[in-house]
């Protein structure tokens, strides 16, 4: 059984630059119909390439330097005081992952068995990195788990506990970017008061509005 010491770390490949960046903007060319330049000559090529360029509300902006990091928590073996057993073929799995988050553009770190306080200290690390060139994060979890917490290899933690480093008032340089963790555990809901979306000032007026959006804005559970 390893121990917290023996967590595997595998480095994907780095992304060279510029070359492999995802762009989530659609090609917005098959939006102008063939016919359309005919009946409205006075439309400039202009205007078309804005409308190219805009990128909807509903879109996150891609275009950074690099994807993101991918953290893979693979569990396999526990400690016998947690009544769980070996996980076998999740080898396997975590080796398919790798490869996929690898192939997509993310730099990709798998660490294996980690107890309780070495999953917390993995993602309150990556929390605390500067991801300001990076478009987003992805942490996947492969363990045991029951409602709301997973286990390491030694108990249980709390999922939220987890993904709260990745808060957008503990994390700034992820506000507003895909935060995506896949895990096998369900998760809870909860409201929260939120946080500003720039980090100025508060000085809420008619004239000078603020919008706020919630801390756990932009997270995917899966």
């Amino acid at each position: 059984m390893a121990d917290d010491q023996g967590c595997i770390e595998e480095q994907g490949v780095e992304d060279s630059a510029n070359e492999d960046s995802v762009d989530a903007k659609p090609d917005r060319s098959s939006f102008v119909p063939s016919l359309f330049s005919k009946k409205k000559k006075n439309v400039t090529m202009r205007s078309i390439k804005t409308t190219r360029d805009r990128v909807p509300t509903y879109q996150y902006n891609m275009n950074f330097e690099k994807l993101g990091k991918c953290i893979i928590i693979n569990n396999k073996n526990f400690d016998k005081v947690t009544g769980m057993g070996v996980r076998n073929g999740t080898d396997k799995d975590a080796e398919a992952l790798f490869k996929c988050f690898r192939s997509l553009g993310f730099d990709v770190i798998v660490y294996n068995d980690c107890s309780c306080a070495k999953m917390q200290d993995l993602l309150k690390k990556a929390s605390e990195e500067d991801h300001t060139n990076a478009a987003c994060f992805a942490c996947i979890l492969l363990s045991h788990g029951e409602e709301n917490v997973i286990y390491g290899k030694d108990g249980v933690t709390p999922i939220k506990d987890l993904t709260a480093h990745f808060r957008g008032d503990r994390c700034k340089t992820l506000l507003e970017k895909p935060k995506l963790f896949f895990i096998q555990a369900c998760r809870g809901t909860e409201l929260d008061d939120g946080i500003q979306a720039d980090s100025g000032p508060i000085n809420d007026t008619d004239a000078n509005p603020r919008y706020k959006i919630p801390v756990e804005a932009d997270f995917l559970f899966a």
